[in-house]
């Protein structure tokens, strides 16, 4: 009887948590800083109305219907709903000042306990890939490779030789019934990330399609549970640099590869973010990331990798 009303319980409070999240100028940094009180006013209503004056009777009313409809379809796709108060949820990404208040996963839940990030542009070159699957084929022998299943570095990080590396997390933009809510590429590799034991994460729900903004979204999930990062290739200005900003705001290595005898490496806007870090540093990462506050960034360190023998002091800067 216990494991039936805890089921219950569990499904209640997701349920508010959701139809709240929904609420058009609720935040993820609000749920964060306000679950306590959404975890003690669950099922009264105007207490929970209370804690904002954007959340409305109607609004949340209507939510909660709809939020039981998310419960349902999940329940049907075989999704797992964490919330940002369960006991299971990722505890690496609840440092983070804006952590998403809901997590669908759908796969290998073990993945993730040990997991860093290869991240880098989309408009990556052959050298850049090349270096990319290196990475991926040596990291994903031992960790969890967080991916957000886009062209370019991300791809050839986990897809080497037409097959895809094992332990592989892929952070969906858009929601986990990824075959009506995501580009074609993403579809092709998330297909290939579950066919291969691995895992999929989005904070939208299930049939909600990627947009222009979620990406950006997604990438501080990426960061969020990663125990390090690894920048293979990226211009100052490219997309990178918003998973390389929640990053660092963590007490976290970053590790950035520096060919620096390569001519491509010297010259290509492709790797200009690369030898920014490598460098100036810290100094360097305020400036890609555009952090007006220098006080803001918690980087433990940050470590350049020519050769396969840096791939163990990067392992060692995060164990």
């Amino acid at each position: 009887m216990w494991i039936i009303y805890k089921n219950k319980l569990m499904k209640t409070e997701t349920k508010y948590i959701i139809a709240i999240s929904l609420i058009k100028g609720i935040g993820a940094a609000f749920m964060k800083q306000n679950i306590h009180l959404i975890h003690s006013y669950k099922n009264n209503h105007e207490m929970l109305c209370g804690i904002s004056n954007k959340i409305t009777l109607d609004d949340l009313e209507e939510n909660i219907i709809y939020a039981e409809q998310i419960i349902q379809e999940c329940t049907e796709l075989d999704i797992t709903i964490r919330t940002i108060i369960d006991k299971d949820y990722p505890k690496q990404l609840l440092e983070i000042k804006d952590p998403p208040p809901i997590l669908y996963l759908k796969g290998n839940l073990n993945l993730l306990s040990k997991v860093i990030a290869i991240i880098g542009t989309r408009k990556s070159t052959d050298l850049g890939n090349k270096i990319a699957a290196k990475l991926g084929t040596y990291f994903s022998d031992k960790w969890s490779i967080c991916n957000g299943l886009v062209d370019g570095i991300d791809k050839s990080a986990i897809l080497i030789n037409n097959t895809i590396a094992p332990n592989v997390i892929g952070v969906l933009s858009g929601g986990l019934n990824f075959e009506k809510t995501s580009s074609k590429v993403t579809k092709e590799l998330a297909s290939m990330v579950l066919a291969n034991n691995g895992l999929l994460i989005s904070e939208q729900e299930p049939n909600k399609k990627e947009d222009q903004f979620s990406g950006s979204k997604a990438s501080r999930i990426q960061a969020g549970l990663s125990n390090g990062l690894i920048l293979a290739q990226s211009s100052i200005t490219g997309g990178s640099k918003y998973t390389l900003k929640t990053f660092s705001e963590l007490k976290r290595p970053i590790g950035v590869i520096a060919f620096e005898p390569n001519s491509e490496y010297q010259i290509s806007e492709e790797f200009s973010a690369n030898r920014l870090l490598v460098l100036d540093g810290k100094k360097g990462l305020l400036k890609i990331c555009d952090i007006k506050k220098p006080e803001n960034l918690k980087t433990s360190e940050i470590i350049k990798i020519n050769n396969v023998a840096d791939y163990t002091i990067f392992e060692n800067s995060i164990n």
